[in-house]
């Protein structure tokens, strides 16, 4: 019988270590099996027992490699029935091409099916379609009008609570602000998955160059309502209004912020009561009154009028500021070109000092409950919801923000797009939209919107107009579930 060195003993160790990788197919058995063979040789006494930990070791380790080998995952479709456009449909289905992430490679059992509707209205309307023809997918777009698209989960049985397969995975919510998992949560439900979520008409859109021409100090963001009004008014010529509402045109979503901020709870916290409080309806009587006084009063901005092109005014120097959608960030520079220097403010406080208010603005996708393969669709949804989906969507012109701390605070988002500064104070402090309790926020809206274009068109007092919303805004509240 041939003897072995030490060093010969430990080189062949060496040389049954490396094979681990390609052993961790094999049964064990044979691994120690082949290890043994080349120790049991040995006579001295010390090195066999080092031999005989080696293969107990070598045991365990591929004991530890055959269990964590996954099995392989039998090939699923995940149907998408979202809203046709750039930052839903199309970047979502690039991202999956292209491999973002490395999403791809580490699902390849998963494939994406997408089904765009183009248009609101017409999206749900195809998803009631396919609810009533059995023929519904995995995962459907939603952008609830005070979250009436809760409906979806405990009244029309169309998509899921998320939070089983929340706990199932252990995904982290603390990656969302709190504003957005609770926007998406009904009755300690989640339903939805963020895709889109920015700030209500938080900013302020103005002409650089216009108000330096004019001798005037650019504002900040602890400017007040009576500021915005002082310099309008130095702004306003024979050729040029000073401000214009712009985007936040006195509806019940678009302006929500700003009833916010006079100190105006649209909804009690309950769903059932419009403007609950007297205080209320004396606050939005006095924010009423304010917009009412912009065209009348000061003369700052133009009367109302429905055809009243917001951006092309801006662009052409017609207005000189105007309060807009977080999208105008990056559209309205490039709308500008080298006419102008573009400068972006938060829009005013209600006094020196306040705490801002906001209103968060999103879309959603959910799960459905008539999906066969749950967990991967949950899978996809985290995908979308990542901060490198969102990331590379701005890289390439086609997402926009997400609900993620580290998304608005990620130094690649800034360097995409700077201004993203400018509002991460409120998304860091963003607060959910009010809940219709019946479900019939659309309605809500539009009631609220007619009474304040009245209240616009000097047809009634802005004391009036509070009122008459109260009124018309609980007879909505008061009607059955939608």
């Amino acid at each position: 019988m041939s003897t072995l060195s030490r060093r010969e003993l430990l080189r062949g160790a060496a040389v049954g270590g490396a094979g681990l990788l390609l052993a961790a197919c094999q049964p064990k058995v044979v691994e120690v099996e082949r290890i043994v063979e080349q120790t049991v040789v040995v006579t001295e006494e010390v090195v066999v027992k080092e031999a005989v930990e080696v293969a107990k070791e070598v045991t365990r380790v591929v004991e530890r490699a055959v269990e964590a080998a996954p099995a392989e995952k039998a090939d699923v479709t995940i149907r998408i029935h979202t809203n046709q456009g750039d930052q839903w449909y199309t970047w979502w289905k690039k991202a999956w091409d292209d491999n973002v992430g490395g999403w791809r490679s580490e699902h390849p059992h998963i494939k994406l099916e997408f089904e765009p509707v183009a248009g609101t209205d017409a999206h749900y309307a195809s998803v009631m379609t396919h609810v009533a023809a059995g023929t519904l997918g995995d995962i459907v777009w939603a952008r609830g009008v005070h979250r009436h698209h809760m409906s979806w989960g405990p009244e029309y049985n169309i998509v899921r609570d998320l939070m089983p397969l929340v706990e199932q995975t252990g995904h982290d919510l603390d990656q969302y602000y709190p504003g957005v998992i609770a926007q998406s949560t009904y009755q300690g439900k989640l339903y939805y998955m963020p895709h889109t979520s920015e700030p209500t008409c938080p900013i302020i859109g103005y002409n650089r160059d216009y108000v330096e021409s004019m001798g005037l100090d650019e504002p900040t963001d602890d400017w007040t309502f009576n500021d915005l009004i002082e310099w309008a008014q130095a702004l306003t010529t024979a050729d040029t209004w000073g401000y214009h509402v712009g985007h936040a045109h006195g509806r019940s979503v678009s302006t929500a912020a700003e009833y916010r901020q006079w100190g105006v709870e649209m909804v009690s916290d309950d769903g059932l009561t419009a403007l609950p409080e007297d205080k209320d309806v004396e606050n939005l009587a006095a924010c009423l009154e304010y917009r009412h006084d912009l065209i009348y009063k000061h003369q700052v901005m133009p009367p109302p009028d429905v055809e009243f092109p917001i951006n092309d005014m801006i662009v052409a120097e017609r207005v000189a500021a105007a309060t807009f959608w977080p999208v105008m960030l990056g559209r309205l520079p490039v709308l500008v070109g080298d006419k102008f220097r573009v400068g972006f403010v938060l829009t005013p406080l209600d006094a020196p000092g306040s705490a801002r208010r906001s209103r968060l603005h999103e879309h959603v996708h959910g799960l459905t409950v008539s999906s066969k393969h749950p967990e991967e669709a949950f899978e996809t949804l985290v995908f979308h919801s990542s901060l490198e989906f969102t990331v590379q969507g701005m890289l390439a012109g086609m997402s926009a923000t997400v609900g993620r701390p580290d998304f608005f605070h990620d130094p690649r988002s800034l360097r995409i797009n700077p201004q993203l500064a400018i509002i991460s104070p409120v998304m860091d402090n963003i607060e959910p939209d009010f809940t219709c309790a019946n479900f019939r926020g659309p309605e809500f809206e539009r009631e609220w919107g007619a009474n304040y274009d009245l209240v616009i068109q000097n047809r009634l007092s802005p004391r009036e107009g509070a009122e008459t919303i109260k009124r018309d805004c609980q007879d909505v509240l008061n009607r059955p579930i939608a």
